[in-house]
This record gives structure tokens, sequence and C-alpha cells, in this order.
């Protein structure tokens, strides 16, 4: 694996993509017309243990009361069935049912003993919550080698993770974005998410080490 030095980028940059994705709070709006924060991002993305293609994410285009209502008409459950692109995983499985999807993600918070809050345990599915599962699995793993620990088993959840879930549907949720969607700071944003998870996923593939024996197939 890289240096440990690297590996709390990948938690930031997670942390992060949960913020474009959360409900525009005036800080978060102020900083996306921070022309400082676009540099920021991109030095995040550059300490990253892996490659990624990031092109960006365009300054929201709308004024910010204007900019809560593009978000709430678009992505928030709250709105009503017309919401053209839900941010929830169950929206985008039809492989399994959303009672399955639900008690696998508690399964996984619950083993590594994340305390969700009540609206977050009403909609474990969520995008943002996901991500910031991920975000934590990342810091534990990174916090792990700085210790001497075995950051494995940190790594290891991640692939798994992220193969069950957010790998499933990232890519369908970004196509819907991009075909639904005229707000340009959601389109890169969705594109960005795309390239990071398949990018991360990618290095933790050929990284991750598993038990003798246990090794995936």
């Amino acid at each position: 694996m890289e240096a440990a030095d690297s590996l709390p980028s990948v938690s930031q940059v997670y942390l992060f993509l949960g913020k474009c994705f959360s409900y525009p709070t005036q800080e978060f709006y102020q900083l996306t017309q921070d022309e400082g924060t676009g540099a920021e991002v991109r030095v995040m993305v550059e300490a990253l243990p892996f490659a990624v293609n990031f092109k960006g994410i365009p300054t929201p285009g709308l004024p910010q009361e204007e900019f809560e209502s593009e978000y709430i008409g678009t992505f928030d459950i709250a709105f009503g069935p017309s919401h053209p692109c839900p941010l929830h995983e169950s929206d985008y499985r039809d492989d399994v049912s959303s009672t399955e999807i639900t008690e696998e993600l508690l399964r996984f918070y619950e083993h590594f003993q994340v305390k969700l809050s009540d609206k977050e345990r009403d909609y474990p599915d969520h995008l943002v919550v996901e991500l910031e599962f991920v975000a934590y699995l990342a810091k534990k793993e990174a916090d792990a080698g700085k210790r001497g620990n075995d950051p494995a088993p940190y790594c290891r959840a991640q692939v798994d993770f992220l193969e069950r879930h957010l790998d499933k549907w990232v890519p369908k949720l970004d196509e819907k974005i991009q075909k639904s969607i005229k707000q340009s700071f959601y389109q890169g944003a969705s594109s960005f998410l795309r390239e990071f998870l398949s990018s991360h996923l990618s290095y933790l593939r050929k990284n991750v080490s598993y038990p003798a024996g246990t090794a995936k197939s």
C-alpha cells in the first residue's frame, strides 16, 4: 500500500463529495463561490494515492435561495414523487429489495460501530450516508497505518462496501443527473464522484490483501 500520509485525502474527498450532495447550507454555498475552494480540492486530488481525472466542478450559477430550491426539486424525497434524481440506492437497484439493502447497510454500520442519527436510520441508503461511511473506513485505514497496526481489514471493508453498494448504483445516478438536470455544479460533482469511486475501487482491488485461504476470487 502507499504511505499512510497520502490516505487522509481519500477520506477528505469522500467527505467533500458528501457535502456536495447534502442540502446546501449557507456556509457550503459560500465555499462554492470562493475561488480558492477549487484549488483546495485539486490539492486533495493530487495527494491521493491513485490517479483521478479531475476536470473541476463549476461554481453554482444561481443565488443561494434558488440553489437551495434546485436541490429540493431535484433530489429531496420529501418534495414528492416527481423529483428527477433521488439520492437513494434503493431507487436504482432492481436486483434486490429495498428491505434487503437497508438491512445490509445497517449491518455494515453496526459492525463498525457507526452511530446514525434518527434521520440517517430512516434513510441509511442515502448517498451522503454511504459516502460518509466510506470516508470513515478510509480514515480508520490511515489511522491504523500511522499507529503501526494492520490497515488491511479496513481496506477489505471498503472493497466490499463499494462493490456491494456504491459501485452498483452511482453510475446510474450519474447518468440520470447528466440527462435530467441542467445545474452544472451537480453535473460536475456527479461526474467527479463517478470517476473517483471507480479509481478508488480499482486501486483497492490491486492493493488489498486477504488472509491465507480467504483470498477473494
